[in-house]
């Protein structure tokens, strides 16, 4: 189970920054769709990130029904989101399935895969 996990936290990155953007649920009233760690004690909460908006439409069910699929660029996910999630101990769930498990990552290791992403397309574009 772990490895597909894995695999869809690569998958996430690898889309991510080839699309520059990615998808959270989001509702007015009740912010962006959370839930509580299931393997990380210190983890205040886990905030759910998709690198497609059609994953992020399948959790849209029970408590996220009413939720819309919102769509975050890269740049102000990295400049605003991170730090601030990594203060207050919030983790990402990054590609989670229908079943809500997944891989919850520390915010500055998200931030710091998604940078080394990044620059590793910008090489093979130079080159």
């Amino acid at each position: 189970m772990k490895e597909n996990y894995l695999k869809n936290a690569e998958a996430f990155v690898d889309q991510v920054t080839d699309e520059l953007q990615l998808f959270g649920l989001y509702d007015e009233n009740l912010g962006w769709a959370n839930c509580h760690a299931h393997d990380n004690k210190d983890a205040t909460a886990v905030y759910l990130f998709w690198s497609k908006s059609a994953l992020a439409e399948k959790l849209k069910a029970e408590e996220w029904a009413n939720y819309k699929v919102a769509p975050i660029s890269l740049p102000v996910f990295l400049e605003s989101w991170l730090d601030g999630m990594q203060k207050q101990q919030v983790f990402a769930g990054v590609n989670w399935d229908e079943n809500l498990y997944g891989l919850e990552v520390e915010a500055m290791v998200l931030k710091n895969a998604l940078l080394e992403k990044m620059q590793e397309v910008e090489k093979e574009n130079i080159e």
